[in-house]
């Protein structure tokens, strides 16, 4: 990775933000903020609450206020228009990661510089609080979760580049991820003794450890994908499956401490991302797989892989998952349903597919492929249901047999689920087939390739 000395991007960033007033502006703020609680306490509490006075403003300092900083500087990058010229310049996704990260955050480390300055100050002069070993510790985590929030600060920025309907409600992405990071440091506070992770007892600052290095890697690494999107880097899709991994095994962790507890947990993470990113950005695919089509008939198969769309992948990940979790004794009847699960979704991802290839025909095709999935997966089971029993909704819709009256709770899919699921998966790949040989209204999507990379982050 390159020095950020060396990087243009944060040279303009310290460029832009930078000036010699800021640094006595911010030395004055920080002193008058500091000096309340010197002014406001009694003698014998001026020393911590100076301490958390000074604490309260570094954690600020580095998730709130550089959050800010950071988001806008992107923010600003697609209000003036000025991406066309970031992709002339030739810079590289980490460049402009690393760039925007440090340099537009400049006043925001400026703050949080003389808090933590003065929290260390403090703890070494009054240690009923902390002690300086202790004081470290939350600077420390302070700049590791500050810069973890940041990452994701930039990511929803990205997420909203278009401002289409899944586009506009595609934040909740952020917390899914964040979800079981937040309930793992919840879990922990009411048992002051133990900070499990896989089993093993972290402490409340170990835990915190593990759980902002995932967040902050999680953030980067999503943050390196959507600008290879934006700079037009083609790249090979590894950082979706890689970072459903990662959160997988991190969020598994708090919860669980055998290891065969984490493929059904990552299978259950996979099938949760696929459906994200597949209606997420089901307004591309059409033109991602035009694309991958085009790159086949080419051979050019590296580039046929860089436009697939990711959903596809997270599918496969979780088909992984599953059959590890069917092939342990302990998860079999789990791995059973999960793979019952991913057929499930397979049949879902190819009907979204149809429509997808079928976008230009329909004034809203996401609003239409929402209205047949409700048909098809929640109208006419349940008519069938009520009308001719569960035998007939199985046969409708699979997942029927997980209710407890068409099959116990604890036994394995019955095999009229798998073959009802055999000719639906059937009948939608014919339908994606017809849907692909359609010819492509005029205003539509070209088969020629595109320099955009159509896939998510």
């Amino acid at each position: 990775m390159m020095q950020p000395t060396h990087n243009p991007e944060f040279q303009r960033q310290l460029w832009l933000n930078w000036r010699p007033s800021l640094a006595l502006w911010t030395l004055l703020l920080t002193g008058l903020i500091l000096g309340l609680p010197l002014a406001l306490s009694s003698p014998r509490e001026r020393l911590p609450n100076l301490g958390l006075t000074a604490l309260t403003g570094l954690w600020i300092a580095t998730t709130l206020y550089a959050s800010v900083l950071a988001a806008r500087s992107l923010r600003e990058e697609i209000q003036q228009h000025t991406w066309d010229w970031q992709r002339l310049s030739a810079l590289t996704p980490w460049q402009m990661a690393w760039g925007k990260l440090l340099g537009a955050t400049v006043p925001a480390w400026l703050y949080a510089a003389l808090f933590g300055v003065t929290s260390i100050v403090v703890a070494s002069l009054w240690e009923m609080l902390w002690d300086t070993h202790r004081a470290w510790h939350l600077l420390a985590l302070a700049v590791l979760w500050g810069l973890g929030v940041q990452t994701w600060a930039m990511n929803a920025v990205l997420v909203r580049w278009h401002s289409g309907l899944w586009q506009r409600r595609s934040l909740g992405l952020l917390l899914v991820i964040g979800l079981p990071f937040l309930l793992g440091l919840l879990r922990g506070l009411p048992e002051r003794a133990a900070w499990p992770w896989w089993g093993w007892d972290l402490g409340p600052l170990g835990l915190a450890y593990v759980l902002g290095c995932t967040t902050l890697g999680l953030g980067l690494l999503a943050l390196w994908r959507q600008l290879c999107e934006r700079l037009d880097v083609p790249t090979l899709p590894w950082a979706w499956p890689l970072g459903l991994t990662v959160a997988g095994v991190a969020g598994a962790g708090v919860w669980h401490r055998d290891v065969a507890a984490l493929w059904p947990h990552l299978a259950t993470w996979a099938l949760l991302g696929t459906a994200f990113i597949a209606l997420q950005h089901m307004g591309s695919q059409a033109r991602a797989w035009r694309q991958v089509l085009w790159c086949g008939q080419q051979g050019r198969w590296s580039a046929a892989l860089a436009a697939l769309p990711l959903w596809p992948v997270s599918w496969l990940l979780a088909v992984l998952a599953a059959v590890l979790a069917w092939g342990h004794a302990n998860t079999s009847a789990l791995g059973w349903w999960l793979l019952l699960a991913c057929a499930q979704l397979l049949r879902e991802g190819l009907i979204l597919t149809g429509f997808a290839l079928q976008a230009q025909r329909w004034k809203s095709p996401g609003a239409v492929f929402a209205v047949t999935w409700l048909v098809i997966n929640l109208l006419l089971p349940l008519l069938a249901w009520g009308a001719m029993g569960s035998t007939t909704a199985t046969a409708l819709q699979p997942l029927v047999v997980l209710m407890g009256d068409a099959a116990p709770v604890d036994a394995l899919p019955r095999s009229l689920a798998w073959l009802a699921l055999g000719a639906q998966l059937l009948l939608a790949a014919l339908w994606v087939r017809w849907a692909a040989r359609q010819p492509v209204p005029r205003a539509g999507v070209s088969a020629a390739p595109v320099a955009e990379n159509p896939a998510a982050p």
